[in-house]
């Protein structure tokens, strides 16, 4: 059950309240310290345990899964002078992404996204980052992330992770948060794909809650990565010195992708109006045409039914009702007048 912003009402601010999903998950570390040369990976630290390298040569990781033990986050705070409101912050897992300076560090909040088991939602997750001389520290509430490649990376001494600081650290892991918004962006494409063909080929009731549930989709990625791009351009021309200029090179090209992400998510929701057009079009032109083949057969049984309502008023001086071959003559009257109304319908284009 989630915690809302009004059940701290009337506390002092910084005060460590979780705000959001509650999550049961107990509060474990991992630290990683490397430079060029040598690595460092520590799992299951306790917090007042933790060991960092010298700012000055090496880059410490300090990895924080679930934030159910507060005394462990109030300690991970009092080791690194973290400030109360950016501890309050990192409770706060409904926060919008954004950037903040404080005194000698900047905290950084952004939003994991992933696909429910079942395909139906858009899940998200707040992950916090404090940068700070030679240190990234990162607070997640539930195990399990998208961050993998980053620590693969930092293990196999691959790219240019282990050569730089840790603002370029923050960097990578911005990246492959974002990266991994393409792929259900790509994902969500590819559904609306299928629902284009399917709403031209042949539109059902159940289509159009589809469609409904696919821009529901979009809203709930466009509403964390509009503020994401916020936070790249910021985080760009911010003026720290913890951000070295050529990392400022690989945000811009960070921000880049969130823009490109929006816009697909923009031109996705614009594909979606116009196949709900399509859908109402396609379900009118069906309707359209019940509704002239049911105005033909009416039209055809107009004077068939004129001719059985003469012979049925049964008067005693009808000659056609004692003649032999009356009723023959008839029934091929109206079976001419059936087949020349059907030619001339069709000629006419009616059918």
């Amino acid at each position: 059950m989630a915690k809302l912003r009004s059940e701290k009402a009337g506390l002092p601010p910084g005060s460590l309240v979780p705000v959001g999903e509650e999550a049961a998950v107990d509060t474990t570390i991992q630290v990683f310290i490397y430079d060029a040369d040598a690595i460092s990976e520590r799992c299951a630290v306790a917090p007042d345990k933790i060991d960092v390298g010298d700012p000055a040569k090496t880059v410490t990781w300090i990895n924080v899964d679930g934030l159910a033990d507060l005394k462990a986050i109030r300690t991970i705070g009092e080791r690194f002078n973290l400030h109360q409101l950016l501890l309050e912050d990192v409770l706060n897992t409904d926060h919008r992404p954004t950037i903040d300076e404080f005194q000698d560090q900047l905290f950084v909040v952004a939003k994991m996204l992933s696909m429910s088991p079942d395909g139906n939602e858009v899940w998200n997750e707040q992950v916090s980052f404090v940068l700070a001389k030679g240190l990234v520290i990162s607070f997640q509430s539930e195990a399990g992330d998208v961050l993998e490649p980053v620590r693969e990376r930092i293990r196999n001494n691959t790219g240019r992770l282990r050569k730089k600081g840790a603002d370029f650290l923050l960097y990578s892991l911005l990246d492959v948060i974002v990266d991994n918004y393409f792929s259900i962006v790509e994902d969500l494409g590819r559904q609306i794909e299928w629902m284009e063909d399917r709403v031209i080929q042949r539109p059902k009731g159940s289509d159009l809650l589809a469609m409904q549930e696919l821009r529901r989709k979009l809203i709930a990625v466009s509403r964390q990565v509009t503020p994401t791009r916020e936070l790249a351009g910021r985080m760009n021309i911010i003026p720290s010195e913890l951000i070295d200029k050529s990392t400022r090179r690989y945000i811009n090209d960070l921000q880049d992708h969130t823009v490109y992400i929006a816009e697909s998510i923009n031109m996705f929701r614009d594909q979606l109006s116009n196949l709900e057009n399509t859908y109402h079009a396609g379900l009118n032109m069906r309707m359209g045409q019940v509704m002239k083949l049911l105005t033909v057969i009416s039209t055809i049984f107009i004077p068939l039914t004129f001719i059985v309502g003469i012979y049925g008023m049964n008067f005693d001086h009808m000659p056609e009702l004692h003649w032999r071959y009356g009723y023959f003559l008839v029934m091929g009257v109206m079976l001419v007048i059936s087949v020349v109304m059907l030619w001339w319908f069709r000629r006419k284009g009616w059918l």
